[in-house]
């Protein structure tokens, strides 16, 4: 069997399954019109504006396979990244960030770019851990909001990444206190310097930050050092005048033999004596445990796909994106599959609907089927659509 073949049968193979596995299928051949790849395009996302997230994907792939110049090729690979997001479980999770990063890196200056990278991120702290779990997936959602930053450092967005950076640092700085207390408890003083150092080395918008140097000072003090404990206690009661631990921090620094600090006028002035605790302290209010995840209600739509939106809606919003209305016809193929459901006992297949699928022969020539050329890189003119 030669490759056409084989790539042909392929398609009719995974489009049946699509189908269900009733009596009635057929798969007809037929030449591709023209303006075939705007048909994908919309049926894909008509079935994707539904959540079948499978027969919108599998029409998406297709154009992007069989039409790798067309216009409609970026807006399709975001939607089926976006798909995965929609679909919420991990491993669609897993799988939308490999999407959203193949999109931002092939169309590096598309409008959209920095939105994709930026679901990247929020897709990871979808399934972030509590502070007394491991923070691998922590860390990795802080390196992607970074990343946003260093790639788009002009995005429109760019409030709203900081926000969240500040959030994924205070889980970290919460994992950090944690294991803190844990050794201080156990009377392991060096594990304990290792964690607050830090906390006050590298998350200075923590909510606690207070209570680190406290820790910090306490720990220095009983390892035989109190001159640098001293400077940890000072910074207490000089830039946290409302903290718990002030009176603690100024009657060390007595024994110790210090001068106590006046308290910095610019701390009189906030309205909380501690370092940024109004969004702090109220997001962090709002982590609670749900089955070992941490639910920070992290935004569950798409770049394009939103939820109870029409397809008529989120087919004109992604046009809207294009940068031109070309028509792309390419000599191909299409496989038809259909019924896509099975027929009932006694049952007929007419009036059920058909999967039209186009296949072209150079699916069947090209290796790495479903990346886009490097034309595709070319700055979009478009102007970003306004959030919803």
């Amino acid at each position: 069997m030669g490759k056409r073949q084989i790539v042909i049968a392929a398609f009719a193979f995974v489009a049946l399954l699509v189908g269900g596995c009733g009596r009635g299928k057929k798969v007809v051949l037929e030449e591709a019109r023209p303006g075939r790849d705007k048909e994908l395009f919309e049926q894909g996302l008509t079935e994707l504006s539904k959540n079948k997230f499978i027969v919108g994907r599998l029409l998406l792939q297709t154009l992007i396979t069989t039409y790798p110049d067309s216009p409609y090729l970026p807006i399709a690979k975001l939607a089926i990244a976006d798909s995965f997001y929609l679909e919420g479980t991990s491993e669609a999770l897993a799988q939308a960030e490999v999407e959203y990063t193949d999109f931002a890196n092939f169309f590096p200056t598309h409008p959209l770019a920095d939105d994709a990278l930026l679901q990247v991120a929020l897709a990871k702290m979808r399934r972030l851990q509590p502070p007394d779990r491991d923070q691998k997936p922590t860390r990795e959602a802080e390196r992607r909001l970074l990343a946003v930053l260093q790639r788009y450092p002009n995005t429109d967005r760019k409030d709203e990444v900081q926000q969240w950076l500040k959030v994924v640092r205070e889980i970290l700085a919460e994992h950090e206190m944690y294991v803190a207390r844990h050794y201080m408890i156990r009377e392991r003083p060096r594990g304990a310097k290792r964690r607050l150092m830090t906390i006050v080395e590298r998350y200075p918008t923590y909510s606690k930050f207070d209570e680190a140097l406290y820790r910090l000072g306490t720990v220095l003090f009983k390892e035989e050092e109190p001159e640098e404990a001293a400077k940890y206690f000072a910074w207490l009661v000089r830039e946290f005048p409302n903290s718990e631990y002030r009176r603690q921090a100024a009657e060390m620094l007595e024994r110790i033999g210090k001068p106590v600090p006046e308290v910095d006028p610019a701390e009189i002035a906030r309205t909380d004596g501690s370092v940024n605790r109004g969004f702090l302290s109220a997001m962090w209010g709002k982590m609670k445990t749900v089955l070992g995840i941490v639910d920070l209600d992290i935004p569950k739509e798409g770049v394009l796909l939103k939820r109870g939106e029409t397809a008529e809606e989120l087919i004109a919003s992604a046009t809207a994106l294009l940068p031109t209305q070309t028509v792309v016809t390419p000599q191909a193929t299409t496989v038809v599959v259909g019924p896509t459901a099975p027929a009932g006992a006694g049952g007929t297949a007419q009036g059920r609907q058909e999967l039209r699928i186009g296949v072209t022969s150079s699916e069947a020539s090209a290796s790495g089927a479903g990346k886009p050329s490097d034309a595709k890189e070319k700055k979009e003119d478009k102007k970003k659509p306004e959030k919803k």
